[in-house]
């Protein structure tokens, strides 16, 4: 088959506006496919937040923030689009009282983990615009000071999840 130089300019251009567009697609839907994402410094492993009822305000993101590289880094914002406000949060111990407070950051230093859990360091989801139901999931960008942005997909559990039962029963996994 013999193409004319109208037929090979035609093709070259469709080919050369199609593989941008595919190659973003296929980035897109490799990190938002599930709750680990990968960075080129830092991966994001089980995020995950609790269902809640559809009145509620307020939910909280938790997963594990792996940093095999040799530099400390820092995450210092999130946001996510099913919240007005989203914040970076610690629980402490003070006055024999456990109570919940802002941060500006949270450290993750090099060759270790940053675990974000029930009762310890969590992301915020303040006036959320639409409830947290199990079995969905909700966007999620967490700014970091080295390693930039990271988009990550948070899996809606059960109500339930993150209590001792749920833990014992992925300790034997």
């Amino acid at each position: 088959m013999r193409l004319t130089a109208l037929t090979a300019s035609l093709l070259a251009a469709t080919l050369t506006c199609a593989l941008p567009v595919y190659a973003e697609h296929h980035h897109h839907s490799t990190v938002h496919s599930a709750a680990t994402a990968q960075h080129t410094t830092l991966q994001v492993n089980n995020a995950w937040s609790r269902e809640l009822p559809p009145s509620a305000p307020v939910g909280a993101a938790f997963m594990t923030i792996v940093n095999p590289s040799d530099q400390a880094d820092r995450l210092i914002s999130a946001h996510s689009s099913i919240a007005k406000v989203t914040e970076l949060h610690a629980h402490i111990h003070e006055n024999d009282v456990m109570r919940m407070v802002k941060v500006d950051t949270v450290d993750i230093p090099a060759h270790d983990q940053l675990v974000l859990a029930p009762g310890g360091y969590h992301i915020m989801l303040i006036d959320l615009q639409r409830p947290l139901l199990a079995g969905e999931h909700l966007p999620l960008t967490l700014e970091f000071e080295h390693a930039g942005t990271l988009d990550i997909t948070v899996d809606i559990k059960s109500s339930d999840a993150g209590t001792a039962a749920d833990h014992d029963d992925h300790a034997h996994h």
